[in-house]
């Protein structure tokens, strides 16, 4: 098996107007989100200690701040948008995962929380 790492955000959370409810895209919600990038690290040297060797969770950050700000109705394409724009900016990630969570979904009697998460 080939060494890789895994770059990882956890429990980073957003304030956004996603969903199919009508007052989804007016009040919005709080969502929690987690990532993991999967790069090959076979040829990482530790001698260089260059970020470009690697991708940078700040950028990962970033790219989910932008991506969260335009609403959507369904988190799937979210997911799939994030995916997508992953692969193009950081070729050298070789998969990954996303997985958003709606902290307080509008669905009576629900005390939990929904999400989706998308494996690419």
């Amino acid at each position: 098996m080939k060494p890789e790492f895994e770059i990882q955000l956890r429990d980073v959370l957003f304030y956004g107007r996603h969903g199919v409810m009508p007052e989804e895209t007016v009040t919005g919600n709080q969502y929690r989100i987690n990532v993991l990038l999967r790069i090959d690290a076979s040829n990482f040297d530790e001698t260089k200690d260059n970020l470009d060797l690697t991708v940078s969770y700040a950028a990962v950050y970033d790219l989910l701040k932008h991506i969260m700000s335009v609403p959507v109705s369904l988190l799937e394409t979210v997911t799939v948008r994030f995916g997508k724009m992953v692969k193009q900016k950081w070729p050298q990630v070789k998969n990954g995962e996303i997985e958003i969570i709606k902290t307080v979904p509008p669905i009576p009697g629900m005390i939990g929380e929904a999400g989706v998460k998308y494996i690419f």
